[in-house]
């Protein structure tokens, strides 16, 4: 008998025959089960693809949207700032345009109405009143007339009796614009008597300004320390090596021509090289680059320079009708210059370098010239002469006045070193704005010199609105 085969009773085969089929039934189950997650896999596995794709695609379609609209927001930025480069460059035309018809009015009409005036004024009172109109100093309120707001125009046409509500062409719908006005005649013009044919006399007059400007007291801190290249520097240094500068010839300025010597200022020695201009100074920023003028000098000195004529006679005065702003130093500079004839020697009174005597003087003069403006030498002299009588008993200064002593100038003195005659060069600084962008243009303009190449037919026209000798565009 086999060890290995068992015998089970009769009823067991029934308990056979029920375990069999379930195996069979578990085997199904395992093969179902199986068969789907086979299917399941597979369709996870493509499902995966797919939402991968999917992502990508978004990514993609992200990243060209993005991209559309980064693109197209620059474009439309630069073509608003483009368009706005270009109504505030022509905002600025327009406002310098207009300034130059200030101009024109102001030399055609309101100076020779304003004199006739102060001649019928002055005969029937026998004092010289020294009235004085200049619509340039009003260009920003004029100018608001064409380019200001509705309410803007309204109000000043209201102003001068003029009814506008029917007009056209008034104002601008966006932007805006404005112009300052300003004479370049009330300034010591350093170019006098240089260039490549020098002038001594002419040279001797800018020598004596620039010496008297240079000569108070309150500027000897600026001469007692060592400049930007570590040296010392006087007056009568800086006054040569500004003179030199703006001539041709190799000789170094000197009051007794007997004694001038080679120019030695050593440009091209220094850390940063370059040759001196040996010509007519360009601009005045270019007084920077003269042995001597740093920043310090710059600032208390350049403001009263020009580089522009203005006197038609070329005896390098300064206009005293365009002094404005804050013109005490440039008037005690003037004062000094015509009692200080000979700069080689002092003066024959030595109270005139005293600043208590006349900066007090010149503050009033400054103020006048602000109100009304020069309109004779007489004018100034007067002042000078009797300082009691030509202040207010309400001002704080009477008092201070009335303890002066009048200083002794005469016409022919002053005569030598100023003038008062209409404005021959403006300076205009136009601006205008349109968005975010602002255009400044700063144009020279000389009403006497002749059109080197005319652009009309009128050439007394284009004249009276001044010749154009600088222009810049920033």
């Amino acid at each position: 008998m086999n060890p290995r085969k068992q015998v089970f009773p009769a009823g067991s085969a029934v308990l056979a025959v029920q375990g069999e089929s379930r195996q069979a039934c578990w085997s199904g189950l395992h093969k179902t089960l199986a068969a789907r997650f086979r299917a399941r896999r597979a369709r996870d596995r493509e499902s995966g693809v797919a939402f991968l794709i999917t992502i990508a695609s978004l990514t993609l379609l992200i990243a060209l949207v993005a991209q559309f609209t980064y693109g197209t927001t620059v474009d439309a930025a630069q073509a608003a700032n483009a368009r706005d480069e270009v109504r505030a460059h022509y905002l600025a035309r327009s406002a310098l345009s207009l300034s130059r018809l200030l101009i024109k009015i102001q030399l055609r009409f309101v100076e020779p109405i304003m004199a006739t005036a102060q001649k019928m004024l002055t005969d029937q009172t026998g004092q010289d009143l020294g009235i004085s109109l200049r619509v340039t100093d009003y260009v920003t309120p004029l100018l608001g007339f064409f380019a200001g707001s509705k309410m803007e125009t309204a109000l000043l046409s209201g102003l001068i009796g003029i009814d506008t509500s029917e007009a056209t062409g008034l104002g601008i719908p966006a932007g805006h614009m404005d112009a300052e006005i300003t004479n370049e005649d009330g300034k010591i013009d350093i170019n006098c008597g240089g260039g490549m044919t020098p002038d001594r006399s002419q040279q001797l007059i800018v020598f004596r300004l620039l010496q008297a400007l240079m000569a108070s007291p309150r500027y000897n801190w600026l001469f007692e320390q060592r400049n930007a290249e570590g040296q010392f520097i006087d007056r009568t240094d800086l006054a040569r090596a500004l003179i030199d500068w703006a001539d041709a010839d190799e000789q170094a300025f000197a009051v007794d021509a007997n004694a001038a010597g080679p120019e030695d200022y050593r440009y091209d020695q220094r850390d940063d090289p370059y040759q001196a201009h040996n010509n007519r100074y360009d601009t005045v920023e270019e007084t920077n680059l003269v042995r001597g003028m740093d920043p310090d000098y710059a600032e208390a000195f350049a403001s009263n320079f020009t580089v522009y004529a203005s006197d038609d006679k070329k005896q390098c005065r300064v206009n005293l009708a365009s002094v404005k702003s804050d013109c005490t130093p440039l008037i005690v500079g003037l004062v000094r210059a015509a009692l200080f004839p000979d700069p080689s020697k002092p003066p024959a009174d030595p109270s005139i370098l005293d600043d208590n005597r006349l900066y007090p003087l010149a503050s009033i003069l400054c103020e006048r010239s602000q109100a009304v403006g020069f309109d004779s030498l007489k004018t100034l002299i007067g002042v000078l002469s009797n300082p009691a009588g030509s202040i207010a008993r309400d001002d704080p200064r009477y008092q201070l006045m009335q303890t002066l002593t009048g200083i002794t100038i005469t016409e022919a003195q002053l005569s030598q070193v100023a003038y008062v005659g209409p404005p021959r060069v403006y300076r205009v600084v136009a601006t205008g704005e349109s968005g975010k962008v602002k255009k400044r243009i700063i144009v020279i303009l000389d009403s006497a010199r002749m059109p080197s190449n005319p652009v009309t037919n009128n050439i007394e026209s284009e004249r009276a609105a001044g010749i154009v000798q600088y222009w810049r565009e920033e």
